[in-house]
């Protein structure tokens, strides 16, 4: 339970918005609005797509969306409601603002706004003030001022782009867990930007399976420190020859603290605003900073077996997963099946141990797959009309479906 607790302060669970997204073809700016229940209750959301911009609204709080790193991935504008002389909530998002929430220019909406407070919040990292309640013209006003504030601060003139991330864990080693990540990611860069980071630094083998042989690896990285930036990491990246980008696992053990959240803050904020798709190859290891990648994650494939272990500790993953809010990102794909009579996966007994539901399963095909990682391509190219590779294939258009409900729901 101590680890329970102690992970607990690097995930937050992802909460749905209490009104529904506007959307806009072609939106330039995604706006987030964090308001009180009363003050949301009263907004009018038909009007708001007046505005040029896509806008949801969150009557859950502050500390809700301060959470949910997909969602603050997703977020160009942050509108939240504060009252300044509340100090808790004032240092609260003053901390968001010097960490996760750097990129986002911030406007405060205050009930009963004075001059003095204005010009207190506008001292701080707030970018604008809005009185509530304020009109849709203000509103447009305050989201204009943010919307050059991001185009200053990004490259190109628009929004930093933000990819979704998608992490892989074993329920304990031996599952499979760096097979399934590296043949996802060569289905997915048939047609998108996919960059595949392997985590696992003991005993990472996302690069022995693509046939890659890199010069670099995630340590050269972690040595780079503040030096880390989108031309710095495409200097470590290693190229498949599906076009698959790989940061891979040191050739030597490291030690698991040579790894810090703040690291992976950094370097997964840089990975996402250069690549569509970003791959995460865990270790099975929780840690602070592994907790900090889970917490980044839209999806979580937790792989597992159909063995007693394999079933038992995927239930114990998924008590920390769920502990930690993060039980509604995972999907549990079982691997090493073997069909039934009618060629059918009989998933009824696992699926009641472990209390959820499983998404997919992957067919025991041994000698396909085992090429396939030898040869560093994928099981298609190994065997047509494998039965693991449509299943893997189905595997990949099931995610990309949830993944476009993330953007909605996010």
């Amino acid at each position: 339970m101590a680890l329970l607790a102690r992970l607990g302060a690097f995930s937050g669970k992802a909460t749905g918005p209490a009104v529904a997204a506007v959307p806009r073809e072609g939106a330039e700016l995604r706006v987030t609005m964090v308001l009180a229940p009363q003050t949301a209750a009263k907004l009018d959301s038909g009007r708001l797509a007046a505005l040029t911009a896509e806008v949801r609204v969150l009557d859950t709080g502050f500390a809700a969306f301060a959470a949910n790193a997909p969602l603050i991935r997703r977020t160009d504008l942050l509108v939240v409601q504060l009252d300044p002389d509340n100090a808790a909530d004032v240092a609260a998002l003053e901390s968001f603002a010097a960490g996760p929430g750097q990129r986002i220019p911030v406007v405060a909406a205050v009930e009963n706004l004075t001059i003095s407070a204005t010009r207190t919040l506008l001292r701080s990292s707030i970018a604008d003030v809005l009185p509530i309640p304020f009109s849709l013209e203000e509103l447009a006003q305050a989201i204009d001022a943010g919307r050059d504030r991001v185009s200053r601060a990004a490259t190109g003139g628009g929004p930093a782009h933000q990819a979704n991330i998608i992490a892989v864990q074993g329920a304990l080693g031996g599952m499979g867990t760096s097979m399934v990540a590296t043949q996802l990611a060569q289905i997915w860069a048939a047609d998108r930007q996919v960059l595949l980071i392997d985590l696992d630094v003991q005993r990472g083998n996302a690069a022995l399976y693509l046939n890659l042989k890199p010069r670099l690896s995630i340590a050269d990285l972690i040595e780079a420190e503040d030096r880390l930036d989108a031309e710095f990491l495409r200097m470590v990246v290693e190229r498949h020859q599906t076009g698959l980008g790989v940061v891979a696992a040191p050739a030597d053990m490291n030690p698991l603290d040579a790894l810090t959240p703040e690291f992976i803050e950094r370097l997964l904020d840089v990975a996402a605003q250069n690549y569509d798709l970003v791959l995460l190859d865990m270790p099975g290891v929780w840690i602070d900073w592994s907790a900090a990648a889970m917490q980044k994650a839209d999806l979580i494939l937790l792989v597992s077996q159909m063995t007693v272990s394999g079933v038992q500790q995927g239930r114990r993953q998924l008590d920390v997963l769920e502990a930690n809010n993060l039980g509604e990102r995972v999907r549990l794909v079982m691997n090493r099946m073997t069909p039934g009579l009618f060629g059918k996966y009989d998933l009824t007994d696992a699926e009641q141990v472990l209390r959820n539901k499983i998404h997919t399963a992957l067919s025991n095909d041994y000698p396909t797959v085992s090429a396939a990682l030898d040869e560093g391509k994928a099981v298609g190219q190994m065997k047509l009309k494998a039965r693991i590779d449509k299943e893997l294939r189905g595997l990949a258009a099931g995610l990309v479906q949830d993944l476009a409900a993330v953007e909605v729901g996010a």
